[in-house]
């Protein structure tokens, strides 16, 4: 089993609390600042438990919310019932060709995959469901303000769990790693994060292999430059139309 198959539950909750409604409103209302007017219909890629979900419902635009993650998407049905939710893998996305006019990515779901190649295939399956002069606004790690921050060690308490986690930079691919001990009731689970972390160019060079068009990046939510010292790695692309 793959580390994303099995972290994505309680635990993942557990050290993640910073993820909340608030912050989630103020995102989704850059995205729509940014993408195309009336961007419906709009998949929420890897929409997790449902955060970003919301805010883009309250605001007229109902998304359809796809996760691998059973437990993350039982919570988001449970924040709301509305919520469009589908169950699937970000490979083979389950929709027809050219369905969605946006596709939004939030909070470093891109980049799960060991070989790149299976990386690549979910730009693809991206590109393949917007339709034409849609877009897509994808969120991922500031990679240079990750490595310069790593905590390797961390210990937490979160009721009766005790986490210990180990963080890494693999030079070698790209990756920032984690190892997440959990201990409760005498016995001993281990999880991991293993996410590949990309620099400006090397993700829209990706997007534009896959024929999207790059019109933006910016190093967070306050629309600052991308750097060093940026927070996020924020990229608008753009599925051209065809030519008359």
């Amino acid at each position: 089993m793959t580390w994303w198959e099995s972290w994505f539950g309680e635990e993942y909750l557990d050290l993640y609390p910073h993820r909340d409604l608030e912050s989630a409103r103020r995102e989704a209302a850059f995205a729509l600042a940014h993408l195309p007017p009336r961007p419906r219909p709009m998949l929420d890629l890897c929409c997790g438990s449902g955060l970003h979900s919301l805010p883009f419902a309250e605001a007229g635009i109902t998304p359809v919310g796809l996760d691998y993650s059973a437990p993350l998407l039982d919570l988001a049905r449970r924040r709301d019932g509305r919520l469009a939710l589908v169950r699937g893998e970000m490979r083979a996305l389950p929709f027809p060709d050219r369905t969605f006019r946006a596709v939004v990515n939030f909070f470093t779901s891109f980049g799960y995959f060991l070989r790149e190649t299976e990386n690549v295939s979910v730009i693809a399956e991206i590109e393949r469901v917007l339709q034409e002069g849609g877009a897509l606004l994808c969120d991922t790690v500031g990679r240079d303000y990750a490595i310069a921050r790593l905590v390797p060690e961390e210990r937490l308490r979160c009721g009766e769990k005790e986490y210990r986690i180990r963080r890494s930079w693999n030079a070698g691919t790209c990756r920032l790693e984690k190892e997440i001990e959990v201990r409760r009731h005498g016995s001993t689970e281990i999880f991991r994060e293993s996410v590949r972390a990309y620099t400006a160019g090397e993700l829209c060079r990706l997007l534009e292999g896959a024929g999207l068009s790059v019109e933006n990046t910016w190093g967070g939510f306050d629309e600052e430059p991308v750097g060093p010292d940026s927070p996020r790695l924020i990229v608008l692309a753009r599925k051209p139309r065809r030519a008359a």
